[in-house]
């Protein structure tokens, strides 16, 4: 049976989007509200501690929802994830890793943590859909 018609991997695919838009939605909840409450009220340290941390939740729902996609495909299209994984990484790790001397040693502007997980992230996206591509 082709692989887009398998209903095995249909169902995986949709029950993934589900779980990350449901996830999404906390996300974008969680950073808009701690982000306007910290902006406009008057919140102890803990609070704001709390409001910051809060968007972690949401994220660590769209890992889990990412780790049971992956345990629902096949060897193919995991080793597809798992090398553009570690093209991620290597590029996001050693170009954070070399900015950091440029950052110390030659005045470049300070970058904020903040932008190395979305990095990650997009990048991996990129590396996936680059490799997807070698293999047509």
């Amino acid at each position: 049976m082709p692989r887009e018609t398998n209903p095995k991997i249909i169902s995986n695919g949709r029950r993934y989007m589900g779980n990350m838009a449901v996830a999404g939605v906390l996300y974008s909840a969680a950073v808009f509200g701690g982000a306007f409450a910290i902006r406009n009220e008057a919140l102890p340290q803990w609070a704001a501690i709390l409001a910051a941390l809060a968007p972690l939740l949401p994220a660590l729902l769209m890992l889990r929802a990412y780790a049971i996609f992956l345990n629902g495909i096949d060897e193919f299209q995991r080793r597809i994830q798992t090398d553009a994984m570690l093209i991620a990484a290597g590029v996001v790790g050693f170009g954070s890793f070399a900015y950091g001397f440029l950052e110390e040693w030659a005045g470049f502007p300070h970058l904020p943590l903040i932008w190395v997980f979305p990095a990650l992230i997009g990048i991996w996206g990129l590396a996936a859909c680059v490799l997807r591509l070698r293999y047509k």
